[in-house]
């Protein structure tokens, strides 16, 4: 069963579609069988609906539906014009400490200069 925030704006995206009379739209009384049909196809999709991040998507989605359909949308075409979820905001570069910043200085010194030694050619013969 579907969030009851999920249930809300498809439900209103859906009474606005229908509102626009497109060809192939579900007859009058069978809005609440649609409505269903439609949450359980967007159930099944491989994301974790969250109202704060696909709340303003669905409705982003639907106004997307309202200007570019000439005929009544598929779940699949609703999914097609879903806008990507907002990137999550990235955690700021931990902080090092001068003491830190010098330790792994020495250390990448060191890692070169047995590099460098490995990579010079033995001459002796």
């Amino acid at each position: 069963m579907a969030e009851k925030w999920l249930e809300r704006e498809v439900a209103r995206g859906l009474q606005g579609m229908l509102a626009l009379r497109l060809n192939g739209a579900p007859p009058e009384d069978s809005v609440t069988l649609t409505l269903d049909i439609w949450l359980e196809a967007l159930s099944g999709q491989p994301i974790a609906w969250d109202e704060r991040l696909d709340a303003r998507r669905i409705q982003q989605a639907f106004r997307l539906l309202y200007s570019h359909c000439d005929r009544w949308p598929t779940p699949r075409v609703f999914m097609d014009h879903l806008p990507a979820r907002p990137p999550l905001m990235a955690l700021p570069p931990p902080k090092m400490t001068e003491a830190q910043r010098q330790k792994n200085l020495t250390r990448l010194r060191t890692m070169m200069a047995q590099l460098g030694k490995k990579m010079t050619p033995n001459t002796q013969e």
